[in-house]
């Protein structure tokens, strides 16, 4: 099969063997097999990337009131039980209605209120002062009474992954919608294990509050029309989940968009339009990202030297490894994984 250029970035990018072969399986075993389906490749991901629903709580609040959240590390989501109130989010606000879903998947700083002019508190100053076993805390005055449930989700490399880069700022699902509604049997089982608050329940309120993300992003892409769900809009295109899944299966293959589309059963020139039009960046973008987070996460978790995880990912030289990882992740891949393990 004839090569094709290397990356820019040193590593090379002509199909040889690799991937499965290293744990002494041929790479060719994946032929023919059925790929993950796109559903369970966004689990996959999320799972990668660590998510953990990391806090919960569920407020009544009365007119006037407001609650302000700090830009976080962790990927923020609101729903609105009951009532209404305004989401503001930079210069931009948002009239949220009952059933009305938001995620922010890049912990950007916002604000929630009944009315952007309402004076707002800290949510930590808010939460220090709930009754030590309350499920519901009374928040502002004796106004319209607004219900609302808010969680926070904790990932090792908040906004790094395409599943996160590749959102929007602002997911936004209307409660009127029928993938709103869709969500309202984990949002009851979220709020009957809360309230009992017996033993286990933070580790179900977290699994819970995971479920409703994976089920919000879903929900979410089925939604948005053809080319406005991005890399998840991608997952339901079954050429483009397909040229995808070999990816992940194996990121450190040195695939080609020629073998990938193959592998998809499309054109080479249809695959490089449509996954750059779809998923947002070109195959190749995506190839190198998935890898630095391939790297990060062996960094993170394993004991192998830079030069073997640098093979591991596809590229042939340490050097041309930490240029890529720098420039992806910002530092050097051995000062990423110090700072990793100090915490």
């Amino acid at each position: 099969m004839a090569s094709e250029a290397p990356f820019a970035d040193g590593s090379s990018f002509c199909l040889k063997r690799s991937g499965l072969e290293r744990w002494g399986q041929p790479a060719a075993s994946l032929e023919g097999m059925d790929l993950t389906p796109a559903s369970d490749l966004l689990g996959q991901i999320l799972e990668r990337t660590r998510l953990r629903g990391q806090l919960y709580c569920r407020t009544v609040a009365r007119a006037p009131w407001g609650l302000r959240f700090a830009p976080t590390a962790s990927a923020a989501l609101h729903l609105v039980l009951a009532g209404s109130c305004h989401l503001t989010q930079g210069r931009d606000t948002v009239a949220l209605g009952p059933g009305d879903v938001v995620l922010l998947p890049r912990g950007d700083g916002h604000a929630m209120a009944d009315s952007p002019r309402s004076p707002k508190l800290r949510v930590e100053e808010w939460l220090a002062t709930r009754g030590e076993g309350a499920s519901s805390y009374v928040l502002g005055g004796a106004g319209v009474e607004s219900r609302v449930l808010c969680g926070f989700f904790a990932f090792d490399e908040p906004g790094a992954h395409p599943v996160l880069r590749l959102l929007p700022e602002r997911v936004h699902l209307r409660g009127a919608s029928e993938d709103a509604r869709a969500l309202l049997p984990t949002v009851s089982l979220l709020e009957r294990e809360y309230e009992r608050g017996e033993r286990g329940a933070s580790v179900i309120v977290s699994r819970l509050l995971d479920i409703l993300l994976v089920q919000v992003l879903r929900a979410w892409a089925d939604a948005q029309p053809p080319g406005g769900a991005g890399w998840l809009g991608a997952l339901g295109d079954r050429t483009l989940a397909s040229a995808l899944g070999w990816m992940h299966a194996e990121p450190g293959r040195s695939w080609t968009v020629s073998e990938l589309a193959r592998r998809s059963g499309t054109s080479r020139a249809t695959l490089a339009r449509r996954f750059a039009s779809e998923v947002g960046v070109a195959p190749h973008e995506y190839l190198t990202r998935l890898r630095m987070q391939e790297a990060a996460h062996a960094l993170r978790e394993g004991q192998d030297g830079l030069a073997a995880i640098a093979g591991r990912v596809g590229y042939e030289s340490e050097f041309a490894f930490n240029r890529a990882f720098r420039r992806e992740m910002g530092v050097p891949p051995g000062e990423y994984r110090r700072k990793a393990r100090e915490g």
